[in-house]
């Protein structure tokens, strides 16, 4: 009975994540209160540690933790790891999830997307404010990256839907959805999510369509049929584009990064230097934007000043400068062990690929993991995928 109820609050869960910092925060206490009431130790304990999932996953923190020692201000390093404590959730889902309620957990995701993706469209449209959006940001529950990469992934969910759902009227309405979820993205400010799309959708129609350059076909059609409209009837859009444009040539005409894209390019060169310095350990939590000026006039370009920054704006060079080689393996290894997940249903095999294709791009222009949306976003479909790929794997284990 208690695992029903687990399972449940899974799926407010799942709901509660695009719409509600406030139910996400309520839930996940309330999960991982019943998981530790119901026991069941032996059989979690060895359902853990047979998932090469949760042991990287486990080491990750069990170094971060260690990683105190050397921190400059071991106080904010404690308070800078404990942010960690959402991936608690991973190993529940992970070990509770009943597979009668993957469907659920999917579809209440999806239902909470298109809630979001309506207010977006009022907010864009001027028909209402929400929170601090605007309709140059429609975003009015988390930050535009974020919500763009939500909708990106969301796209592969609904589009590998259409390709798997027999009856007409189901394929109609994940094609119609995929339509708006894809012109939301494109009104909002998320370029990240933009790329993400145009990646994921360059990929996705390969592992359905046998016929190869048909697949290229489709592909081709969805990326250049996306952006030509995009281009042609989103100010939002043609803003940023132009944005991006003028970034570029300042870096290349006149050696300047101090657009916003140039000053993520610098502070991924300057991360860079930082971890030669210090490659085994790193400078330790707290101390990784303490000489990023310095690495800065070392390369002679233009920049502002670097201390307005928190980190890195890439989790891969934040990580490797904070903690060192150590920790970017773990990282590394972890985003590797979870791409290569079994699974014997093939939709579910394709959706943990575009998953984490998309949290890894997202990861290269943000400090996904230290961010409550981005860290909730990566523990539902972590703690998803790998506990349907555990369930695929030993279907007669149940609670």
């Amino acid at each position: 009975m208690t695992n029903k109820y687990i399972n449940y609050l899974i799926i407010a869960y799942a709901f509660s994540f695009p719409i509600s910092k406030a139910f996400v925060n309520v839930l996940e206490i309330l999960i991982l209160l019943l998981w530790i009431y119901q026991g069941n130790w032996k059989e979690k304990f060895w359902l853990l540690q047979s998932s090469m999932v949760m042991k990287l996953l486990g080491a990750f923190i069990v170094y971060n933790i260690l990683s105190v020692v050397w921190a400059s201000d071991w106080l904010f390093a404690l308070h800078y790891i404990g942010k960690y404590h959402h991936f608690l959730l991973i190993p529940v889902i992970y070990t509770v999830l009943e597979k009668k309620y993957v469907p659920a957990v999917f579809s209440a995701f999806i239902l909470s997307v298109f809630i979001s993706e309506l207010l977006s469209y009022g907010i864009y449209f001027h028909l209402f404010t929400l929170n601090d959006a605007t309709p140059e940001f429609p975003t009015p529950f988390m930050h535009h990256i974020t919500y763009s990469i939500v909708l990106a992934f969301t796209s592969t969910i609904l589009l590998t839907n259409f390709f798997t759902e027999k009856e007409r009227m189901y394929k109609i309405f994940n094609l119609l959805f995929f339509v708006t979820v894809s012109a939301n993205l494109f009104v909002n400010g998320g370029r990240t999510g933009q790329v993400a799309f145009m990646v994921l959708m360059s990929l996705l129609p390969f592992f359905y369509i046998k016929q190869k350059f048909k697949a290229f076909l489709l592909a081709f059609s969805i990326i250049g049929i996306s952006f030509y409209l995009a281009y042609n009837y989103s100010d939002n859009f043609v803003s940023r584009i132009h944005q991006m444009d003028k970034g570029l040539q300042k870096i290349v005409q006149e050696n300047d990064y101090t657009d916003q894209g140039g000053m993520r390019a610098a502070l991924w060169v300057v991360g860079t230097d930082e971890f030669l310095q210090h490659p085994v350990l790193g400078t330790g939590i707290g101390n990784e934007m303490n000489n990023a000026n310095i690495h800065a006039a070392s390369h002679h370009f233009k920049t502002r000043n670097m201390n307005e920054f928190a980190d890195y704006h890439n989790i891969f060079v934040n990580e490797a400068v904070q903690l060192g080689s150590i920790a970017l393996l773990l990282l590394l290894f972890l985003f590797v062990t979870l791409f290569r997940l079994p699974f014997q249903t093939k939709q579910y095999s394709v959706l943990n690929k575009m998953f984490i294709i998309s949290f890894v791009i997202f990861s290269m222009t943000h400090n996904t993991l230290h961010l409550m949306n981005p860290m909730v976003f990566f523990t539902l479909f972590v703690g998803l995928f790998s506990a349907i790929s555990r369930l695929e794997s030993n279907p007669q284990h149940t609670f």
